[in-house]
């Protein structure tokens, strides 16, 4: 099958300019000015921009927190990725302490071949860090999972002490693999929940002082101090703060392999949320901060010390999930759904309000997510011998974004009433087009597993 799209400008991480794209098989094969041959369909993207299919290196389908299931599994919350232009996701497969890194990855495979309506692949979420564990890294990495994630929120016996830190470093190093970090200090976390408890403060309002930036800033230090002498890159997440992100720059500025990405509600919603009466709809860890970071975060982008953002799509239902909190936030589970929204939310505040051009968003989006974990140049660019994942996205359409339109389970959407500037009009997963005008067309199983390269720095 063949399919030849026309007129429209293609926009890469480095490039802008107007072409056409044919394509064979599931691959980009020419590009070209005025391509003519025979396809079996044409697509006309005049006025529209040509994207790579947007990579999201942070989800979790049918995951478990604070007791809870999420209720996107793969299909729903992959219908939902592929009707907001995401063609591939990076999962994170919970490890269960006492299971194997092989079993843990079969059992998430297993959850999403059938369901994933977009390719897949996994990172490795450890419970634990051990010598039996650490020893089935490097099968793990032959096996196609070339990133493992620890977090460092913990406390008491989670407490993921430094040896083991700079441990788990060089052996993920070592294999050929990426350490991810989500960098908070669990055990100051936990004295100051249990303080706000006994006065009684605990409201979600309350949740910024439970987990202030100086936390993540302090396990931010920590992560990459232990890297540095450990002499490994390092990937951290979820990054939400200036304070983090002064530790970032200052090891970048050093010439250290240090990697950032913050997601998509960190640059566009603030800590004001919280004082609302249905506050804990927005419960999430690093919780939201108040709306001067933001800009310190955008400033990162261009200065090049955040590289990713991702969606953190972890969806509940407001009713009888995120509402069980609505007294005491700790009985909510944390998270909320994203992974539709995030292109159209960083064209309108990133590129529409001029903080980044339209090659920046591919960047943050598609390009580096795909370089840092093993599928570039496959996915993540527009070039011939890649895969034909494309968005073709209308910058003129005015969308107000509602539950309406949303393709998660969940029964709300953080966004609500936001006003976006640019919107997803066709997606094309390998050839095939997947969403049209906002209607999901593929199928459940259509998603392929993706054995990925080993780490290089990009």
């Amino acid at each position: 099958m063949t399919t030849l799209i026309k007129n429209g400008t293609i926009i890469t991480a480095t490039d802008m300019y107007k072409a056409d794209l044919l394509v064979k098989n599931g691959v980009i094969t020419e590009i070209g000015s005025e391509i003519s041959k025979i396809a079996s369909e044409i697509i006309d993207a005049a006025d529209k921009w040509v994207l790579p299919g947007a990579v999201d290196v942070h989800t979790h389908m049918d995951a478990q927190c604070d007791g809870m299931t999420t209720v996107d599994d793969f299909e729903t919350g992959t219908t939902a990725a592929a009707a907001g232009g995401t063609t591939t996701i990076l999962d994170y497969a919970e490890q269960a302490p006492g299971t194997s890194l092989t079993q843990t990855l079969e059992e998430w495979k297993t959850k999403a071949e059938s369901h994933s309506v977009v390719d897949y692949g996994f990172h490795l979420a450890l419970s634990e860090i051990n010598e039996e564990i650490l020893s089935q890294i490097p099968g793990a990495v032959e096996a196609g999972v070339t990133s493992f994630h620890l977090r460092l929120d913990g406390y008491g016996s989670r407490y993921i002490r430094d040896g083991d830190l700079v441990e788990f470093l060089q052996r993920t190093t070592k294999a050929g693999a990426l350490a991810c970090i989500h960098a908070e200090n669990g055990e100051v976390i936990d004295l100051f929940l249990r303080r706000l408890a006994a006065e009684g403060k605990t409201s979600v309002k309350y949740l910024p002082v439970a987990r202030p930036p100086e936390v993540e800033a302090q396990a931010f230090a920590r992560a990459i101090s232990l890297a540095e002498m450990a002499k490994t890159p390092l990937y951290l997440t979820n990054l939400s703060s200036a304070h983090a992100i002064e530790k970032v720059k200052a090891a970048r500025d050093r010439g250290l392999p240090i990697f950032a990405e913050t997601c998509s509600h960190y640059l566009a919603m603030s800590s004001d949320r919280y004082e609302d009466s249905e506050g804990i709809k927005y419960y999430c860890t690093p919780p939201l901060r108040p709306s001067w970071h933001i800009d310190v975060l955008w400033k990162a982008i261009t200065s090049e010390d955040i590289h990713v953002v991702g969606s953190d799509h972890m969806a509940f239902n407001y009713a009888g999930q995120k509402n069980l909190g609505k007294d005491n936030f700790t009985q909510a589970p944390r998270g909320f759904p994203g992974i539709q929204e995030r292109l159209s939310i960083l064209c309108t505040a990133g590129v529409q309000s001029g903080k980044i051009n339209a090659n920046k968003l591919v960047d943050l989006t598609s390009t580096s997510p795909a370089k840092l974990f093993g599928l570039f140049p496959r996915k993540g660019t527009l070039a011939v011998g890649s895969d034909a994942d494309m968005v073709i996205f209308d910058p003129k359409a005015d969308v107000t974004l509602s539950k309406s339109l949303s393709l998660s389970r969940s029964d709300y959407t953080p966004y609500e009433g936001m006003r976006t500037h640019g919107a997803v009009w066709l997606v094309i997963q390998r050839g095939k087009v997947i969403t049209r005008e906002g209607k999901v067309i593929g199928k459940p199983g259509q998603g392929e597993f993706l054995s990925r390269e080993k780490f290089s720095t990009p």
